[in-house]
């Protein structure tokens, strides 16, 4: 029986804006030095029993070890990665008639591999950038893995999945303006596939009600951690303060402290801390998706009790569960359970989290 093909592409600057408030990647080189270690992530689950195409390199090759089978893409620039080499690359893997592309990267990767590959072949993203609103990426790359696997046995759905992508100059100054690219073709299975994201036309009142409860009871000695999206700013908002859509903010009580905060600047943060967060419309991602600056190490000095999530009831109504994805997946299972959200004054929905990353792993394929 001929042996699989999976095109495999690493975009290794993709991503690397994140930690630092960047919001994304598109005019920096600097490569992201969590790469390596969610690939490795990938590949510790990945099928063995198939043939990996893979450009030389950083791209792909120097992940792979001896055990598995691949094939090597020449490509132009070893030392500095370009999206030529990526569209290069799709291209190989159209040639080579691979049965499904397998890429490390967020939306301008996707964008650029279906350019290539339109809906001829299907792909799947492990998810290493800081933009990832597409409907193609993996909740983790243990999730990737799993769907990978799933695919090989025909246990999983080939379906249609929106590429979309952001002015990265513009997202940066908070203006939020997306655009769909087409139409490509990914693999799902289960809850491990992130839908791509979804706006909601929120209710002004249902926004007065959740920033009346969260403001009522925060605590003057305590620092608050705002993250990105419409509700929890208009929580600054009703506090009297204006900040960029897509920023990190935090407050010492109710004094705003800092604005666009990066995830260093969070780790300097000595005290109690709370995390004031919103679920992304549709995705559910609450952490990992556009709020990178909230990273592991910080995670691990805040308390599931201190995460107070706020949703309008229209947005919630768009999610199955929660997602998380914070880079190391011994904070995803501490956090995951069940979740109190405020959608209103003194009103709450409980929802769960999806399954974890280490559900994942451990589960019998």
């Amino acid at each position: 029986m001929d042996r699989k093909r999976i095109g495999f592409l690493v975009n290794p600057v993709a991503g690397s804006g994140g930690r630092i408030g960047h919001k994304g990647s598109d005019d920096l080189y600097i490569e992201n030095p969590e790469t390596p270690l969610k690939i490795k992530r990938f590949l510790k689950l990945a099928p063995k029993d198939v043939l990996y195409i893979t450009p030389k390199g950083k791209m792909g090759e120097l992940y792979f070890t001896s055990d598995f089978n691949t094939k090597i893409i020449n490509i132009k620039n070893l030392d500095r990665t370009t999206r030529e080499d990526t569209l290069i690359a799709s291209k190989e893997f159209v040639k080579e008639k691979c049965d499904i592309i397998i890429f490390a990267g967020g939306d301008g990767t996707a964008r650029d591999i279906f350019s290539i590959v339109a809906d001829k072949i299907p792909i799947l993203g492990i998810p290493t950038g800081v933009k990832m609103h597409s409907g193609v990426f993996a909740n983790t790359p243990e999730a990737a893995a799993i769907i990978l696997k799933k695919y090989l046995n025909n246990e999983a759905s080939i379906i249609d999945a929106e590429i979309l992508d952001v002015d990265e100059e513009k997202y940066r100054r908070g203006i939020y303006d997306v655009k769909l690219y087409g139409i490509a073709k990914t693999v799902s299975y289960s809850t491990y596939l992130t839908p791509s994201k979804e706006e909601i036309t929120t209710e002004e009142e249902e926004l007065e009600g959740i920033a009346e409860f969260v403001i009522d009871n925060m605590k003057d000695n305590e620092y608050y951690i705002f993250g990105s999206g419409g509700t929890v700013k208009y929580i600054l908002k009703k506090l009297g303060y204006k900040t960029n859509f897509l920023s990190i903010d935090v407050t010492y009580g109710k004094k705003l402290l800092m604005s666009s905060a990066s995830y260093y600047d969070l780790m300097n943060l000595t005290g109690e801390l709370n995390l004031v967060l919103t679920p992304i419309g549709k995705q559910g991602f609450l952490i990992g998706r556009g709020n990178q600056e909230i990273g592991p190490e910080l995670l691990k000095k805040i308390s599931k009790e201190r995460i107070i999530i706020v949703s309008t009831k229209s947005k919630l109504n768009t999610i199955n569960c929660l997602r998380i994805d914070s880079g190391d997946p011994e904070i995803d299972r501490k956090l995951s359970g069940i979740y109190k959200v405020v959608v209103g004054y003194k009103e709450f929905t409980a929802i769960k989290t999806c399954n974890n990353t280490m559900e994942v792993a451990n589960e019998n394929t």
